[in-house]
């Protein structure tokens, strides 16, 4: 009777544990991504108050979308050796401290080291990579649907900062919108870094740890980076990433300029931006679903014919500000807003889960970083060299339809 009775409360303890992961990912992943993304309300006030070119000021958020790639395998490295309590308190502290480093205003190799370099990579600290490794370890059933539910933190992140960010920047000025986001990020994130019990959030659940250190029949386990390199699915996993990231902020760095530019008030632009990130939880946890149910290539073939059609339709307004197709277009947008990263997530957790996973994942999602970094420049430069913004969603059409097609045969491995 008494083992029936500890076999319940193990099964009660292990049942919390899981959502606790669940929940405080998903704040840190809020926060982390609102902070990043606040650079797209703060474009417009920050050219406003200073004459450098569009592709100087877009660079910004390229570098920033950089490091946040290029930060992923530094935090796999740590969370393989540390665990994630060390990797949070050092993206937290690299966020605040940009934040803050940027708003100074010093130049504009503040804004590269502040936002660009400290917040993307603090942002790395706090994102996708952690939040697989983590949840992974506690869900086996419904994975892409609890992975979906912690990556949908981006989308909230949008929604909640954007407009804040803005109301800040009516009140205080973007300088003091940067100091009061360093405030905000600083009070939500340090109380859940320092005392959640992450030590027991990183042992994972039992069972799921036994099936883990059993390979699969006929399966070799992957055991290093470099091992993981050498599979044609680290590589097309790495090609959804950074061609679809160049085909995302190619175009959505400026949407909230492009807004503006015809005739929207600033306000409105933003929240609506942030409207996008409030139906990225919808989507990414539908397609989760989706996947779960349908498969993923089902879901990755909604998911792009969808982004597809929101940029149709914002090339569309150039005509007229329609507000039913800015509705279709950017409720379009939302649903599939990070929608990619939960089913490639899965992907890799069932393909390279082991020790080595934190730093492959990592490695995947640099590459994703650096098409997010080179997507966000490269519209700059677009939109410099033809003053124009509906090139921008053309370039943006055409990098995802090539980067969804991996899609196609790394779900057929996935059943093989």
């Amino acid at each position: 009777m008494s083992d029936m009775a500890a076999t319940e409360r193990s099964g009660v303890s292990t049942r919390w544990h899981a959502a606790g992961v669940i929940v405080f990912c998903f704040i840190l992943g809020m926060v982390g991504r609102g902070t990043f993304d606040s650079f797209v309300v703060m474009l417009r006030p920050i050219d406003e108050s200073h004459d450098w070119s569009r592709d100087k000021l877009t660079g910004i958020y390229a570098v920033a979308m950089t490091c946040w790639g290029l930060g992923a395998p530094l935090a796999g490295v740590l969370f393989d050796r540390f665990g994630p309590r060390t990797v949070y308190f050092s993206g937290a502290c690299l966020l605040v401290g940009g934040l803050t480093l940027a708003s100074g205003d010093f130049g504009l190799w503040s804004f590269y080291l502040g936002h660009g370099i400290a917040v993307g990579t603090g942002g790395a600290m706090m994102g996708n990579l952690i939040h697989a490794a983590m949840v992974s370890r506690w869900f086996d059933k419904g994975r892409t649907t609890a992975l979906s539910l912690v990556h949908s933190s981006m989308g909230v992140g949008v929604l909640a900062f954007s407009p804040i960010t803005q109301l800040f920047v009516d009140a205080f000025g973007w300088q003091g919108a940067y100091r009061g986001l360093a405030v905000v990020a600083l009070c939500v994130l340090m109380p859940i870094i320092l005392f959640a019990p992450w030590n027991r959030f990183a042992e994972g659940n039992p069972d799921i740890r036994r099936v883990n250190a059993t390979p699969r029949p006929g399966k070799a386990a992957v055991t290093s980076l470099r091992q993981a390199m050498g599979t044609g699915a680290f590589w097309g996993l790495s090609a959804i990433y950074s061609i679809t990231g160049v085909g995302m902020f190619v175009a959505v760095t400026q949407l909230v300029d492009y807004l503006q530019t015809l005739g929207m008030p600033a306000l409105e632009a933003a929240s609506l931006y942030g409207t996008s990130g409030a139906l990225a939880p919808v989507g990414m946890i539908a397609f989760g679903i989706i996947a779960d149910r349908y498969g993923l290539l089902s879901a990755a073939t909604l998911s792009y014919a969808l982004t597809l059609t929101s940029y149709a339709g914002f090339t569309l307004l150039s005509d007229g500000l329609s507000w039913p197709l800015v509705v279709v277009s950017t409720v379009c947008l939302g649903l599939t807003l990070g929608s990619r990263g939960p089913l490639v997530s899965t992907i890799a957790s069932r393909l390279f889960q082991g020790p080595a996973f934190g730093r492959i994942y990592g490695a995947m999602l640099a590459f994703g970083g650096a098409g997010g970094g080179f997507g966000a420049w490269l519209g700059g430069y677009i939109h410099e060299l033809t003053d124009d913004y509906l090139t921008l969603f053309h370039v943006g059409a055409v990098a995802l339809i090539i980067g969804g097609s991996p899609f196609a045969f790394l779900s057929r491995r996935l059943r093989a």
